[in-house]
């Protein structure tokens, strides 16, 4: 009988070489090209469908138990499909999120419209993101047993976990991370978006929903630069920092080698066996 294998669902706003723009793509492909390369996980990663990632370049192809998922967002069933695909040159299994007025009308700047400006909605659409994975389960009959979720663009991950699915005891056993990769300004929000997702947070304008999620996750790592540059950024939020600390955040570098790449891996293993 083969042992059971963690089931590891891996959420990303942007994974190489779909797209990038910053160090958050190249992890995202390379830990879980590492991860898919180990009998012990059944890995799945997942990123919005964003418009300008061509379906026919990169051989997207539509899954039928995911067509239209179901999700209650801001009073109203809204539906969104997903679509699955392989990081080119891997077996890696990518799920693509998609819809029509959150995701296509995306530019390569994704966080950014094209003239520079931070997307007011940006923790909205990528909430929303976090939402229709947690119901496809119900549609895959897949559940994990870990989810990693990745800054503060997927950090509404365990709240909804924790608020939307707590009676569920198909979710119950669901443990959480989330890597941290950078740390700005792009995290606070002025609008209650958390009131459309109907949860229960207590919310004031320029929340800051990094400092807010850490309380809500099984463990938080931050992933930073040689000369420390993320977490010096950290610690000038008092907040954050002191939230950060209470988690026991645990802080590892950015790898600059394919060896460096297989060490931060083990790690992520030995923090995965003792949630």
């Amino acid at each position: 009988m083969n042992p059971h294998k963690t089931k590891i669902l891996f959420l990303t706003s942007e994974i190489a070489p779909f797209n990038s723009t910053y160090s958050l793509s190249e992890f995202s492909k390379k830990i879980s090209m590492i991860k898919n390369d180990k009998e012990q996980y059944d890995i799945r990663i997942s990123q919005p469908k964003y418009g300008f990632i061509s379906e026919r370049k990169y051989i997207l192809r539509e899954v039928i138990r995911l067509k239209e998922v179901p999700v209650q967002f801001s009073g109203n069933e809204r539906k969104l499909s997903i679509k699955s695909a392989f990081i080119p040159g891997t077996r890696v299994q990518v799920y693509f999120v998609l819809d029509k007025d959150y995701f296509s009308p995306i530019n390569p700047l994704i966080y950014k419209s094209k003239n520079g400006q931070f997307i007011k909605n940006n923790f909205e659409k990528y909430s929303l993101f976090c939402l229709t994975l947690l119901e496809s389960f119900k549609k895959l009959f897949w559940y994990p047993d870990i989810i990693i979720a990745n800054d503060w663009q997927t950090s509404m991950l365990p709240i909804l976990l924790k608020q939307k699915y707590s009676d569920d005891e198909k979710y119950a056993g669901i443990k959480t991370i989330n890597f941290i990769h950078s740390i700005d300004n792009d995290r606070k929000i002025d609008t209650n978006f958390y009131e459309n997702f109907d949860l229960n947070i207590k919310f004031k304008k320029g929340m800051d929903v990094l400092a807010e999620s850490v309380n809500y996750f099984d463990a938080s790592v931050l992933i930073d630069t040689k000369n420390k540059s993320v977490s010096k950024k950290m610690n000038k939020n008092k907040l954050l920092s002191n939230n950060f600390k209470k988690a026991k955040t645990r802080s590892w570098i950015f790898p600059e080698d394919n060896e460096g790449w297989y060490k931060l891996s083990e790690k992520i293993d030995k923090l995965i066996s003792k949630l």
